[in-house]
């Protein structure tokens, strides 16, 4: 039963359409072929999502029906009944003359909003590069179901890999929107790497930058150093600083889904530390829950949902710090004050760019946020 009538009246501005295209991925899409794309959908509000409308360029394709069982979305969503039963799946033939292809969500109201596009141009213009990439992919070694969960919540190996190449893409377009010039990044570690899966596709996409990684999982950080190609460095990492690395060492840090599950003071410990192995100019780039996560989470808590958004930030009661049972949730203008020593470049709520939502999301609906450290001015 949806509850959203009992939420505060104050607000922020969130994107209520929480999704995920999980086929075809933006590398693996085929041309003058049909193409099976699959995926979920669902509306965080009253409205119930009935079909998804496609279009080719200009062209209606046709109407498909949302109502596919998702237990594994609709099990971390209670307060919506629709996401139990979100599921989409349908064929679309894509030539390779094809420019995008549209969807629009249709609700049980009739009403209709934009979903996203798949820019099938570009898509067709990168196919030789596309193709390098999957050749190159498939010699990397990829890890067991069970690791897999440790960091993803799945055990599907290939969905794992496939993955990697949209997710890096995607976090090359946060960059580059930020004003972040990838040729002038030579060293970056991802901090808190799980089993190395981005630092892969960087590897793929960017030979030219060292690439570092850690983690506090030793299971996690033993394979990554067993497995991962020679060129990546990874180690393990302690709850509390310091980290091995020397001073100024890196020109881009990222950490995705990291602070989501640290103590505010925790978070304050660990800015101190990556300001310390940043260069001055250098860049961070990370995710955090924000308005969505709160009202998803604490939907039977209007008081937590109203302290959020009061005080800018808050914590779950779980004190495993560093484990995903603990969550923190925070407000744009918090996260401004909690790096206060930098400068924030690029602001991307619930992974949107400019308004428009991305295909393939780096963290499912969290907000991203690209500072620049300029030094103690």
């Amino acid at each position: 039963m949806q509850n959203t009538t009992d939420f505060p009246t104050k607000t922020l501005k969130y994107d209520p359409i929480i999704y995920s295209l999980e086929t075809p991925k933006y590398h693996l899409l085929q041309f003058d072929a049909n193409n099976r794309f699959a995926g979920w959908v669902f509306n965080f509000g009253k409205l119930k999502i009935n079909s998804i409308n496609v279009y080719n360029d200009e062209q209606f394709v046709g109407n498909f029906i949302v109502d596919g069982l998702r237990e594994d979305v609709g099990g971390h969503v209670p307060s919506i009944a629709a996401a139990k039963t979100c599921g989409f799946a349908f064929d679309i033939k894509i030539s390779k003359t094809l420019k995008k292809v549209l969807f629009e969500i249709v609700f049980d109201d009739a009403s209709k909003e934009p979903f996203f596009e798949f820019d099938v141009a570009n898509a067709f213009s990168q196919r030789v590069y596309f193709k390098k990439l999957r050749q190159e992919i498939t010699a990397i070694h990829k890890p067991a179901g069970e690791l897999v969960y440790l960091t993803q919540g799945h055990y599907h190996v290939e969905e794992y890999q496939n993955s990697i190449i949209p997710g890096v893409l995607n976090m090359r377009q946060y960059l580059e929107h930020s004003g972040v010039d990838l040729n002038n990044i030579h060293s970056l570690l991802d901090f808190g790497c799980g089993s190395g899966r981005y630092l892969v596709g960087w590897h793929l996409i960017a030979p030219h930058i060292a690439l570092h990684g850690c983690d506090l999982n030793t299971t996690l950080m033993s394979w990554a150093q067993n497995n991962l190609p020679n060129q990546i460095k990874c180690l393990k990492n302690n709850l509390i600083p310091p980290l091995s690395y020397p001073d100024n060492q890196f020109e881009l840090i990222y950490f995705i889904s990291v602070f989501t599950h640290l103590s505010l003071n925790l978070q304050k410990i660990w800015i101190q530390e990556l300001k310390r192995i940043l260069k001055v100019g250098g860049y961070i780039l990370l995710t955090l829950h924000g308005e969505f996560y709160v009202r998803n989470c604490f939907w039977q808590e209007s008081d937590k949902i109203e302290e959020f958004l009061s005080s800018g930030f808050i914590k779950n009661a779980s004190d495993d710090e560093g484990a995903n049972l603990c969550g923190t949730y925070h407000t744009p203008a918090f996260v401004e004050e909690l790096f206060q020593e930098f400068q924030l470049v690029g602001y991307f709520p619930n992974g949107r760019i400019n308004q428009h939502r991305t295909l393939f999301q780096i963290a499912q609906s969290q907000d991203v946020y690209v500072f620049q450290y300029n030094g103690n001015e």
